[in-house]
């Protein structure tokens, strides 16, 4: 995948979590750690095996593909 920022080729990979799903909870929205479970969101690992990312070391930004 090529970084939006600088069109250099980024890094794939991948994010695992550790207890819990992950998910992107809007700020507006965001309880803290303790209350996510029950904050509507966008679930970015549903079956627990990680999400696909790519990284670019320029830029410093990690893409999430979901």
């Amino acid at each position: 995948m090529v970084c939006p920022y600088c069109g250099k080729e980024m890094e794939k990979g991948i994010i695992h979590g550790d207890r819990y799903k992950l998910k992107w909870i809007s700020d507006k929205k965001d309880k803290g750690p303790l209350l996510q479970m029950f904050t509507k969101g966008i679930d970015l690992d549903k079956d627990g095996s990680g999400i696909e990312a790519y990284y670019c070391e320029i830029d410093e930004i990690v893409l999430i593909k979901t």
